[in-house]
């Protein structure tokens, strides 16, 4: 029999589904980005001889019908999930579905939660039989290869109606092992620019960050210690993406792209040398930008950083163990903008030691930095951060709340504010951020066509009445 695996985002809405980053698309000021975790699994299993099929059923406005059509017609042996915290149950779904069409079929679930919650989400769910943390990338490798399961690390499985869990895989050092995702088995015409809507892909780059704030998954996802790939094969692959694809846009995946000043100006001066004629953005701290960088950034033809400022508040950003000032985030913001470099802000609301005071701190700050779009999440307790741990010790939350909301919706109090009030918070943010005359004016004066115009208005329209 062929070795075929279908690999899913599940049709259980609209969600970024990288680890570190679960955000629902509804109202948010971005684009759905392409599944980068399931086209490097993808990509692992070909090169071990298997048929890929690789469906992002909430991208496709696809629902469980036509997965269950997927299931029957490729006749799959393997099916990878990838999962958020906020839909996991509903994600989970999918094992059901799968095993009443074909019983034998291997069902495997890879996901953030699976960190912290592994053989208890084993025990709920009698249908799925094997849970991936960790590098997702190799331990699928190595069930493709078909190695004992009780050899392979970063694992939960069944064995005897008994739950395993083997010992946890260390974090990928050496990034350039990594085959190129598997691009060909997506339509990648799916993934777009928000403000031009031209194609866009991820490129992950490096991962990691050694920062110790208390609301973010990256320790457990991906390490404190930052890997990252040689540049070389970064600028590579994007010749690959332009050449074959015709994308010319990408999003650099990473926890913070700029903090290795020599390896980020060595990327640039890659893609400067390649004379790619491309355009991309990256995520970086507010402390870890410079006029040096912005420089080679802005040559090597990246438009657009995305900054976690977090918090108006330094009360907030101290107990959030951000390791950041107000002063920075002015600067960071302020220096982009005179190298003509927009901005991406992202700010958290409803930590256990927010109040009114410091939330609309937030919020007047935000206003005041002329930064060109903002997020406003709720913050979120994934398991296996340290504010979901202080949250349940505290009783500002219940596990079964985490199924109720998502960072756009509470599920957790402060010590101060209630659910309720938090979410409101949020909707005032959001609405005032965008209706400010004068930022609607540069946003307008930045537009060089009527196609960058109606989406502009579209994603306007989109952002604030929160529609899908």
């Amino acid at each position: 029999m062929p070795k075929k695996a279908i690999l899913i985002n599940p049709a259980s809405g609209r969600y970024i589904r990288d680890d570190r980053c679960q955000v629902p698309v509804k109202g948010l000021s971005s684009a759905l980005r392409m599944p980068m975790d399931l086209a490097y699994m993808a990509s692992v299993l070909e090169k071990e001889g298997w048929e890929c099929l690789i469906r992002d059923y909430p991208a496709e406005n696809k629902d469980w019908e036509d997965f269950k059509k997927d299931i029957i017609s490729f006749k799959p042996k393997i099916l990878i999930i990838s999962t958020t915290t906020p839909t996991l149950f509903l994600d989970l779904k999918s094992c059901e579905i799968a095993k009443e069409i074909d019983p034998e079929i291997l069902t495997i679930a890879k996901g953030a939660h699976f960190v912290n919650d592994d053989k208890e989400v084993m025990s709920l769910c009698k249908d799925l039989d094997i849970v991936v943390s960790g590098e997702c990338e190799l331990s699928v490798k190595e069930i493709g290869q078909g190695n004992p399961l009780q050899e392979i690390l970063g694992i939960v499985y069944r064995k005897n109606g008994a739950i395993v869990k083997n010992s946890k895989r260390s974090f990928l050092q050496d990034m350039d092992i990594l085959p190129f995702p598997a691009r060909h088995l997506l339509n990648n015409s799916l993934y777009t620019r928000p403000d031009t809507d031209e194609m866009m892909t991820s490129i992950q780059t490096n991962k990691g960050c050694p920062a110790g704030c208390v609301y973010c998954l990256v320790k457990s996802v991906a390490g404190e210690k930052i890997a990252s790939r040689s540049p070389e094969k970064i600028a590579e692959e994007m010749e690959i993406c332009k050449k074959e694809y015709g994308i010319k846009n990408f999003y650099f995946r990473s926890d913070t792209f700029t903090f290795n000043k020599d390896w980020m100006i060595e990327v640039c001066k890659e893609i400067i040398n390649k004379k790619m004629d491309v355009n991309w953005c990256c995520n970086s701290r507010v402390d870890t930008i410079d006029k040096e960088r912005i420089e080679w950034l802005k040559k090597a033809g990246c438009w657009m950083i995305g900054f976690g400022t977090e918090s108006g508040d330094q009360r907030i950003l101290d107990e959030m163990r951000k390791g950041t000032t107000l002063k920075q985030a002015e600067e960071a913001v302020e220096l982009c903008s005179r190298h003509g470099i927009k901005t991406y802000l992202f700010w958290v609301m409803g930590l256990p030691w927010e109040d009114e005071v410091s939330i609309k701190n937030t919020i007047k700050f935000a206003k005041r930095l002329k930064g060109d779009f903002a997020e406003f999440h709720i913050a979120y307790p994934f398991p296996g951060t340290e504010f979901y741990d202080f949250g349940l010790k505290h009783a500002l939350f219940s596990k079964e709340d985490l199924f109720k909301g998502d960072v756009k919706n509470s599920v957790v109090r402060s010590f101060y504010l209630s659910k309720e009030e938090i979410s409101r918070y949020r909707d005032t943010a959001m609405f005032t951020y965008y209706l400010d005359p004068l930022r609607i004016f540069r946003l307008l004066r930045g537009i060089t066509s009527i196609r960058e115009l109606f989406n502009y208005v579209r994603r306007g329209a989109d952002l604030l009445l929160r529609r899908s």
